[in-house]
């Protein structure tokens, strides 16, 4: 759409759905009365939970990408759980669904299709779930926390980048891991398969 004038400044108007169709309107009957119109939306600040988010996720690609698997899983230990030597709590795991769903609205326009369809896969599986029954799948000795020895029981964690050693079917006992959430195996095969 091209670039309109109004009250002196350039405004380029973007209809993607009904709520944008209201703004259209409205900025468009406000510069037929001639009352001012800001020259530029700017999109609200991201929340600080989203920027945190981000914050981990450009300190982990690289250490992730190319460091032994371990040195990942650590990282993410340090961010996700409050207290990392004593496990990941419930609400370790609510603040982290959390704060996932808000960066992954955030960032969601900007997301690759398949980048969001693994998101969103996981969210649903996640969700349905839900989070005490997904901590009491990991925490086997029954403290209400999941060590990283708990939550890695069903992976052979070695010198590779995470990404690969998640990705090879010997490393990982998925049918194990769907027992464990009392899942069909096929789903799981299908989640580490993307």
């Amino acid at each position: 759409m091209a670039a309109s004038r109004c009250n002196g400044r350039n405004f380029t108007p973007m209809i993607p759905h009904r709520k944008a169709m209201v703004r259209f309107a409205l900025t468009m009957f406000a510069c037929m009365l001639g009352l001012p119109v800001a020259a530029q939306q700017q999109a609200p600040a991201p929340p600080t939970q989203a920027l945190a988010f981000q914050s981990f996720l450009d300190a982990a690609g690289p250490v992730c990408a190319e460091k032994p698997a371990q040195s990942c899983v650590d990282l993410g230990w340090r961010f996700a759980a409050s207290s990392p030597r004593e496990g990941l709590t419930l609400q370790d795991v609510l603040n982290l669904r959390q704060n996932l769903g808000i960066w992954t609205q955030w960032r969601s326009a900007e997301l690759p299709a398949r980048e969001r369809s693994s998101i969103g896969m996981g969210l649903l599986l996640a969700d349905g779930l839900g989070p005490e029954r997904l901590l009491a799948a990991f925490d086997s000795d029954g403290n209400g926390k999941v060590s990283q020895r708990e939550f890695l029981q069903d992976v052979k964690m070695d010198q590779r980048p995470l990404g690969k050693v998640l990705a090879d079917p010997a490393a990982v006992d998925r049918a194990g891991f769907a027992r464990r959430l009392g899942l069909p195996p096929a789903l799981i095969d299908g989640l580490f398969r993307q």
